[in-house]
């Protein structure tokens, strides 16, 4: 298989894993996740937009942490560059092959249960080798939804190559239901681990505390922040839903980009929960609603370290 092509420019200075220069940018966050096309059916009607958990994410993280979010991700030469480019993400791990970007399809049935199939193209095995080898220094690498056996791969290969950053994996009902033993290895190996009721209850049942901590989510009843034994609930505000697809994602890319600016747990998820139930209210992740929620939450947070400092640190 040919290398594929690099969006950034391959021929630009790459930051080397052994220090910080003025002129490079810090990558805090990364995130390792589909890019592509998400087909959402309801019974009133069927959309297509841009989706992909690594596209949900980087919606949520890059608007609160600007230019300090790399991606990775394996996009078709179908996809539209520019989709990308106006997140102000690092792109040095986004790579374009030859063939089709990942599709998706959901369909949700009037009594609250979904199907899901998926066309994974270009992203169909992990192109380890595509890893910028300066993303190995970040502090939070974020594997979103997918086959458990892809998830695995990329965090042996992280652990192996020295990544010490915390490695988080977000789990998905279609993967647990067809291959629980897979995801509960990967949970189990991962520093922390979000997941909704329905895959909380497939993978543990119902009195098990996990080891690492935890994001479990209840939709509507917002979120709870599990560790060392003990439990923290964040309530949702009641709002319309329209498209609850990729709310999950929207909460895990806000809660990661916010605990990289210095937020405590409690207080990151609260802002993660209050994204995440404004993505709900229309359809797509990358709506008006959500973009002024997210700039609203930025303005309450301190101004981001300088450069200087955030090599220092």
């Amino acid at each position: 298989m040919e290398r594929g092509h690099q969006i950034r420019d391959s021929g630009a200075p790459k930051p080397e894993p052994s220090g910080c220069r003025n002129s490079e940018p810090r990558i805090d966050v990364v995130l390792i996740g589909h890019v592509g096309f998400a087909t959402n059916r309801t019974a009133d009607d069927t959309k297509t937009s841009l989706g992909g958990a690594g596209y949900a994410t980087a919606v949520a993280a890059s608007a609160l942490l600007m230019g300090q979010v790399g991606l990775v991700a394996q996009i078709g030469q179908d996809f539209d560059f520019a989709a990308l480019i106006r997140l102000n993400l690092d792109m040095a791990g986004v790579s374009a092959l030859p063939g089709a970007s990942a599709r998706f399809y959901i369909h949700q049935f009037d009594d609250g249960t979904r199907s899901f199939t998926s066309e994974l193209g270009v992203a169909t095995a992990p192109r380890l080798d595509l890893f910028p080898a300066a993303y190995l220094l970040t502090k939070y690498v974020h594997l979103g939804t997918a086959p458990a056996s892809q998830q695995m791969e990329w965090l042996r290969f992280l652990r192996d190559n020295g990544c010490t950053a915390q490695i988080s994996v977000d789990m998905f009902e279609h993967f647990v239901a067809s291959e629980p033993d897979a995801c509960r290895e990967t949970s189990d190996l991962a520093d922390m681990t979000f997941l909704n009721q329905v895959e909380y209850h497939g993978l543990y049942g119902e009195n098990y505390l996990p080891k690492a901590p935890t994001i479990l989510k209840h939709g509507p009843g917002g979120a709870d922040f599990i560790a060392d034994g003990m439990s923290h609930h964040v309530s949702a505000p009641t709002v319309p839903e329209v498209d609850p697809i990729g709310a999950g994602e929207v909460l895990a890319g806000t809660f990661l980009a916010l605990r990289a600016r210095g937020l405590q747990e409690i207080e990151a998820l609260n802002y993660a929960v209050s994204a995440a139930t404004i993505s709900v209210t229309e359809s797509g992740v990358d709506g008006p609603e959500l973009a002024k929620r997210l700039a609203f939450i930025q303005s309450q947070l301190p101004s981001a370290l300088s450069h200087q400092e955030l090599c220092d640190d």
